[in-house]
This record gives structure tokens, C-alpha cells and sequence, in this order.
């Protein structure tokens, strides 16, 4: 694999963490139905420039369309919604890891699903991942008396990695086999997200209940450039270069990054519990993304 890969594969890691830290400080500080509701609609003005300059958007078959729609509204509302909800209610490293559980989940989902061979691998991969989200999701000992939004929170993160890696692994890998091209893929999705989580806010603008100040517009802007557009651009990129299975393993960078700069950045105290499910959980992402290509 050449640097210049390495490096696009690393920018778009460190894109994701930079957008998971900046999704954390505009649910912090607005309603995060807004924030979801705001996010697509500005990823749009990145998207569609850039596929229309590419000229991707060839429009499969009705029914390709309908499934990246379909898995657009299980990835892009339903995990994200539960991945603000813990972010809303639990800490930046916490959620992510948990969240970041979907490759594994990607991989179950193409044996249950997809008919694809379940591999020894597999079931290693699923012990140490259901190990480390055990050591996340469970109370630790200063928790007894804990708000119970916090474990809520946790399984909402978990809820989201499964959706995410189900995604990822079942219309994704479909619509894309069938003729689809990872942009206009990408582009159903941005679409989707608009309507779905349009829809969702409808009552609350009307109601007057989701407000936009300045500072939460530009959180709003710069997670939508980085974690919508940019980093896509980089990975797909990178993709067109190499086998997924060789960029995989790079993935786990995000994690490591947004614990870092969960730290760094907002302060965030690491615990032993943390430190531990963290350990299990890239140890299981890293053991399917190794081996599963």
C-alpha cells in the first residue's frame, strides 16, 4: 500500500473523529433533533456539486433505489437518531466505541443475510466485541446511583453500531454488486437523511421548539464538510486504490483519535472500565477487518 493511500486513508479517519467531537458540542448545545435535521441538508450543498461534476447520478433500477432509500433510513435517521441520543446523554469515547462496533456487525449481517461462510474468525471477533461493549454498557463503581439516561445511552450507541454495520454490509454491498456507483450511493443517502429527518422536525419548527444560533450553525456546517463530504471523498478515494479488506484495519484510527480528542479537546476523564472495553472492542474490529476481506 503506497503512503499517498495510507495518507488519504488517514485524513478520512481523522475526519470522522473531528465530526464525532463536533456532533458531541452541537448536541450539547442544541436540540439534536435540529442538529440531525440541519446536517444533511447542508451535506447537499457539498454532495450534489460533486456528483454532478463526476457525473455519477446514471440512476439505477427503481428497486436499487428503493433499497439504498430504505437503508439510508436504518443508517442515516434511525442509528444516527440513537447515536445523538447517547451523545446527548453519555460521553464522546463511550458512544463512539460502542457505535464503532458495526463492522462486526457488518460481518454477521452478510453471514445471516448475504449467505456469506461464517469463519472461525467470526466468532472470535463477536467475543471480544460483545466483551468490550459488556465492560461499557454495565455501571461502573461509582455509578450505583448513576441517571439511568446514561446506560440508556450506552445501548443506544450499541443500537446504532448494529444498524450502521448492517447497512453498511447488507443494501450497501447489494446495490453496489447490482450496478450502483458509491457516489450516486452516497447521494441517495444524503437525500434520504434530508426527508427522514425533515419530517422529524416539522413539529418542533413549528412549535418553535428547534432554534439555530450562530455557533451551532458552523458546529452544524463543519461536521457536515468533514463527516459528510470530505471524509467520504478521501476513503472512497483510497477504496478505488486498494481492497477494502487491506483499508479496514485503518479504521480503528478513528477510534483512537476521537478518544483522543475527547480527552484533549473536551476533557473527558478515562476510566479503567473505558480502557478496557475500548481494548476488546478494537481488538474485535481489527481481528474482522483483518481477516474478513
Amino acid at each position: 500500500m503506497s503512503l499517498e493511500t495510507i495518507g488519504l486513508t488517514v485524513g478520512a479517519t481523522l475526519c470522522w473523529a473531528l465530526t464525532w467531537v463536533l456532533m458531541k458540542l452541537g448536541v450539547d448545545r442544541m436540540n439534536w433533533v435540529g442538529f440531525g435535521f440541519l446536517r444533511p441538508w447542508i451535506g447537499l450543498l457539498f454532495i450534489v456539486p460533486f456528483a454532478l461534476l463526476t457525473n455519477s447520478l446514471t440512476f439505477a433500477s427503481p428497486v436499487l433505489i428503493l433499497i439504498a432509500l430504505g437503508g439510508s433510513l436504518l443508517n442515516t435517521f434511525v442509528g444516527t437518531a440513537l447515536f445523538y441520543y447517547a451523545l446527548a446523554h453519555g460521553s464522546l469515547h463511550e458512544s463512539t466505541i460502542l457505535s464503532n462496533t458495526n463492522p462486526f456487525w457488518g460481518v454477521v449481517s452478510s453471514v445471516l443475510v448475504l449467505g456469506e461462510p461464517a469463519r472461525w474468525f467470526t466468532f472470535g471477533a463477536g467475543g471480544l466485541v460483545i466483551g468490550g461493549a459488556y465492560f461499557l454498557v454495565r455501571r461502573g463503581r461509582g455509578e450505583a446511583n448513576a441517571d439511568g439516561r446514561r446506560i440508556l445511552a450506552r445501548l443506544a450507541a450499541l443500537g446504532a453500531g448494529v444498524l450502521w454495520g448492517f447497512t453498511a454490509a447488507v443494501p450497501s454491498k447489494y446495490c453496489l454488486a447490482h450496478g450502483m456507483s458509491p457516489i450516486e450511493y452516497h447521494f441517495l443517502f444524503t437525500c434520504g437523511a434530508t426527508v427522514w429527518w425533515t419530517v422529524a422536525a416539522l413539529p418542533g419548527l413549528r412549535a418553535g421548539r428547534i432554534r439555530f444560533t450562530a455557533r451551532t450553525f458552523w458546529l452544524v456546517f463543519a461536521s457536515s464538510f468533514f463527516g459528510l463530504f470530505l471524509s467520504w471523498i478521501l476513503w472512497l478515494t483510497a477504496l478505488q486504490r486498494v481492497e477494502a479488506s487491506a483499508l479496514s484495519p485503518l479504521w480503528g484510527l478513528a477510534l483512537l483519535f476521537t478518544v483522543l480528542f475527547g480527552v484533549v479537546i473536551l476533557g473527558e476523564r478515562l476510566t479503567k472500565r473505558v480502557l478496557v472495553g475500548g481494548a476488546l472492542v478494537l481488538a474485535g474490529v481489527t481481528l474482522v477487518s483483518l481477516l474478513a476481506g
